[in-house]
C-alpha cells in the first residue's frame, strides 16, 4: 500500500541541498565548535546527513519532548 500521494523533492535534490547547508555552516563557524541539537526522534536522520559535510569539530545533543493533555 502506497500512502504517498506526491513526491516534492527527489532524493537527489535533498541531497544536493543537504550538501550545501554543510558548506554553509562549515563557513558560518569556521574555527569554532558546532553543536547539533536534535529533537528525538525526528531529527536524528537529518543531523547524521547533515554533519557528514560539516567540517570542524562538531557535537550532538537530542532532546525528547512530548504533548501535554490531549494536544
Amino acid at each position: 500500500m502506497n500512502i504517498v500521494k506526491k513526491v516534492l523533492f527527489s532524493s537527489e535534490q535533498l541531497e544536493e541541498r543537504i550538501k550545501e547547508l554543510g558548506a554553509e555552516i562549515s563557513k558560518d563557524y569556521e574555527g569554532k565548535e558546532v553543536l547539533f541539537l536534535g529533537i528525538l526522534k525526528g531529527a536524528f536522520l537529518f543531523m547524521s546527513d547533515l554533519c557528514r559535510h560539516v567540517q570542524g569539530k562538531i557535537m550532538f545533543d537530542f532532546m525528547e519532548v512530548s504533548s501535554y493533555g490531549g494536544g
